[in-house]
């Protein structure tokens, strides 16, 4: 029997500017968020969308700088919605 082919079991990692509203100590440290493979297509639709207009934007300017993407996480009601958001402002040193 011919030897089974490795497969990518993670696609990727993005770091996260922060959370809205800050996260209370009883949070889990991680959460898994499952999405059948429609909803996914529609997620993947959703950021493509908003990351074109996100791209439309003069990224040589301070708001075009700090234009990001906001993903809305509705935990009673399990939807996420896609936004167009900021970045917090860099702290700036002496």
């Amino acid at each position: 029997m011919a030897n089974a082919i490795k497969t990518k079991k993670s696609f990727g990692s993005v770091q996260i500017d922060r959370f809205s509203p800050p996260l209370s100590d009883g949070v889990p440290k991680a959460i898994n968020v499952h999405i059948s493979f429609e909803e996914a297509m529609r997620l993947h639709l959703g950021l493509g969308q908003v990351l074109a207009k996100l791209n439309s934007y003069d990224r040589s300017t301070k708001a075009g700088k700090r234009s990001a993407v906001n993903l809305c996480l509705y935990t009673q009601t399990e939807r996420i919605t896609i936004n167009e958001g900021t970045v917090k402002e860099p702290v700036k040193h002496p």
